[in-house]
């Protein structure tokens, strides 16, 4: 049995798993828009709203209330003075792929359970803001008691430039509780630009308390008073973010750990801070001081394993950050889009040499330079096309030639999910004539 055998692989795409491609932070639509009103909704349930372009508005552009099984995608919010998606007592809503631009905050979900917001771009939140003036925050996504399982703030680009916004906590997860199988997640977000709010920061999970939150793989430059923080409530994990930032007036630290809202919201417990990564220099100009951990949180697991690396700077986001994902940009961020961390086989369709052997015939396919199969140093496949055709396509496969996956290739840069599951896989690339196939070995 061969692996490449194109007849096998039409027959096979209605057979294979189900994934899904993941593109760079940020939204990805490129299609058209169509002018809407601003949107409301009481008790409604299983629909879309798609492709629309809302502008001018004044008050919520959608509000949702009490609706349920709700999909919210490629749309554009542009000038509003209020909150871009609003959801109250709503369950499983999807945000994705929706670009806002000066809304005052994108994104509040309040007493609401399932609610995903991935893949959106947001610019400029708040609205201007004099320095005199720290009143008007707004937040990229903020929930406020959201619970159960499914909930995620992942994959989003945002940037505010000083003068044109006023954010607070650009997230703010606030009395909110996932569970021990689902926790809340807020990862891979890439954040630019905060302040002056001498209170809010980049993201805030555990506000006033909750349980079983997961803030991981988060890259944030310039992000306000401080960068990362966990304000209370127990099962929180803080866990391999990167903070930079340099000293304005309000600046003070680069992650926080505090219980602020003990006497209400009870006493923490099972707190997880580590993998981080951080160069925070206060009003002062310090830099050593670069996370605080308060008496009422100890212990904290995993403390000896963050860093303070004076190397880090800003460069650690792309120049272009929102709209990145819609324009096909390839991957510049040092830390997370380079090879680096897996363990490559050899180049050409080589096997590893140890008892992970294919179980059928591999194929000789001459591997085109303008294709490159790597692990980056989060240990996932990642996939870079250049001169990319719309046929482009991959199939991964595991040792014994069972075809775990099919799919079109959108972009330049693509990641495929990866569970980490040890084995032996072979990926295979095509594009147009050009073809590539990789021996992959996760550990």
């Amino acid at each position: 049995m061969k692996l490449i055998n194109y007849t096998i692989i039409l027959i096979m795409v209605l057979l294979c798993l189900p994934f899904t491609t993941i593109n760079g932070q940020g939204a990805r639509y490129t299609g058209e828009y169509k002018t809407s009103p601003k949107l409301q909704y009481v008790g409604k349930s299983n629909f879309v709203i798609e492709g629309l372009d809302f502008s001018e508005v004044d008050g919520d552009v959608i509000g949702l209330y009490n609706c349920e099984n709700v999909t919210i995608k490629n749309n554009r919010f542009r000038n509003s003075n209020k909150r871009g998606i609003y959801l109250f007592n709503c369950k499983n809503v999807t945000i994705i792929d929706n670009s806002f631009d000066h809304v005052h905050t994108a994104l509040t979900a309040s007493t609401s359970q399932g609610v995903k917001f991935e893949y959106n771009d947001v610019y400029n939140i708040g609205g201007p803001l004099s320095e005199s003036n720290d009143t008007n925050n707004g937040f990229v996504a903020h929930f406020i008691q959201v619970t159960g399982a499914g909930n995620s703030i992942s994959y989003n680009a945002a940037e505010n430039i000083y003068g044109e916004s006023s954010p607070g906590d650009l997230i703010n997860v606030n009395q909110s509780h996932g569970t021990a199988q689902s926790p809340i997640i807020v990862k891979g977000n890439w954040f630019r630009g905060g302040g002056p709010s001498h209170s809010g920061g980049g993201i805030l999970i555990g506000d006033l308390g909750g349980s079983y939150q997961i803030a991981e793989d988060n890259i944030l430059v310039n992000p306000g008073q401080y960068g990362m923080g966990i304000g209370g409530g127990h099962s929180m994990i803080m866990r391999n973010n990167k903070v930079y930032s340099k000293s304005e007036y309000y600046t003070n630290v680069g992650y926080s750990i505090a219980n602020w809202s003990e006497s209400q919201s009870g006493k923490s417990h099972t707190i997880t801070f580590e993998g981080n990564t951080v160069n925070y220099a206060n009003r002062d100009g310090v830099t050593g001081n670069s996370w605080w951990i308060a008496e009422n949180m100890k212990p904290v697991a995993g403390v000896e394993t963050n860093r303070y690396d004076p190397n880090l700077n800003a460069s650690i986001l792309p120049e272009q950050l929102v709209g990145r994902a819609r324009l096909g940009l390839p991957p510049t961020n040092p830390g997370e889009d380079r090879p680096g961390n897996g363990e490559l086989e050899p180049d050409e369709n080589e096997v590893p040499d140890n008892d992970d052997k294919p179980n059928f015939e591999l194929p000789k396919i001459n591997n085109h330079p303008s294709i490159t199969i790597y692990l980056d140093l989060n240990n996932r496949v990642c996939i870079n096309v250049q001169s990319r055709q719309s046929s482009a396509m991959v199939v991964v496969a595991d040792i014994n030639g069972n075809i775990l996956y099919n799919q079109p290739l959108n972009r330049y840069h693509t990641v495929l999910p990866n569970e980490n599951v040890p084995g032996t896989y072979y990926v295979y690339v095509k594009n147009a004539d050009r073809e590539h196939l990789k021996t992959i070995t996760l550990r």
